[in-house]
């Protein structure tokens, strides 16, 4: 009886460490890319101003770097997280169905060097929260905030991701999404390469092109 009582006791000793140790918090700090891109958007009735983009994210905890997104549209990032000794952020799975489709569909092709691609994927995420959709639901009405042309074919890039996303188009990649959470600070999605499956030509962003793109966006009344 002792025995089992000893072995019960460090099971439970275990958990509890693991339970610790998934709830640590990383001291992350934020630097907005420099391309991204503004928009208006409505949400529930009323307009918001956005920046689309990626962040690159420095883990001072780890000392390593990785690429995210915001995944909170309405709330802004926290000041304390642009410069050292950052913010605590704790990680945890992201596990909506539509983002991990959305990301293995389509991230393996996004050229991270384009404000164009990669204000329309932060865009596409957004909406994967919503109903996938840019003209209804609770975020509606999307416009540029300066009406450049870089604005509006980021639009037309998350109407083609979002449209993939419906379609149920096959994965050209594999990822492992962490979702990084501040109850004062927008919340973070990082993407984890897996396995990778190579692309079908006829589904990159880059053979479709842009320059055509305004033509073929679906406009709603």
């Amino acid at each position: 009886m002792n025995r089992i009582l000893k072995k019960s006791a460090l099971a439970l000793a275990a958990i509890g460490l693991f339970a610790s140790a998934a709830a640590q918090a990383d001291s992350l700090v934020l630097d907005q890319d420099i391309n991204s891109l503004s928009f208006n958007v409505d949400v529930n009735g009323t307009n918001h101003d956005v920046l689309a983009g990626s962040f690159n994210v420095s883990n001072l905890s780890t000392g390593s770097s990785f690429l995210a997104f915001c995944f909170e549209l309405l709330q802004g990032v926290n000041t304390s997280s642009l410069t050292p000794p950052g913010l605590d952020f704790t990680a945890s799975p992201a596990a909506s169905a539509d983002l991990q489709t959305l990301f293995n569909q389509t991230f393996s092709g996004l050229n991270l060097s384009s404000a164009v691609e990669t204000a329309g994927f932060q865009i596409a995420i957004w909406e994967t929260l919503d109903n996938n959709d840019l003209y209804s639901g609770n975020y509606s009405n999307w416009t540029g905030a300066t009406s450049s042309a870089d604005e509006t074919d980021a639009l037309d890039a998350a109407w083609i991701f979002l449209e993939k996303l419906v379609a149920n188009d096959p994965a050209t990649g594999s990822y492992t999404l962490t979702s990084w959470t501040n109850s004062n600070s927008q919340d973070l999605v990082q993407a984890t390469p897996g396995s990778t499956v190579p692309e079908p030509a006829s589904l990159t962003l880059g053979a479709l092109g842009l320059a055509g793109l305004a033509a073929l966006r679906r406009r709603k009344a």
